[in-house]
């Protein structure tokens, strides 16, 4: 599991869906939506909500009201991502 932290990672949309797109060492990664952590769906609603935008339906369940924000890194399997090249197009 790689810990990145929140700030470094950059959600997507893609013609085929929501991913994430972050780096970890000397690379950069991708990740669908649905391998996305808990945790980092979690950070990424209250982010919204801090600057005053209204959390979409799709994000809804993970507006959890109380979060620890001791750390704002978040677990990633690497296995479930996909190695892409720096300059990566991010749509959002």
């Amino acid at each position: 599991m790689a810990k990145v932290s929140f700030p470094l990672i950059r959600l997507n949309e893609t013609p085929t869906g929501r991913e994430i797109v972050f780096p970890y060492g000397n690379d950069w990664y991708r990740m669908p939506w649905e391998d996305v952590p808990d945790r980092y769906k979690q950070l990424y609603a209250a982010y919204l909500k801090l600057q005053g935008i209204e959390i979409p339906d799709w994000l809804a369940p993970y507006d959890v009201g109380t979060i620890d924000l001791t750390t704002t890194d978040v677990e990633i399997d690497l296995s479930k991502c996909t190695q892409v090249p720096e300059d990566y197009p991010l749509g959002v």
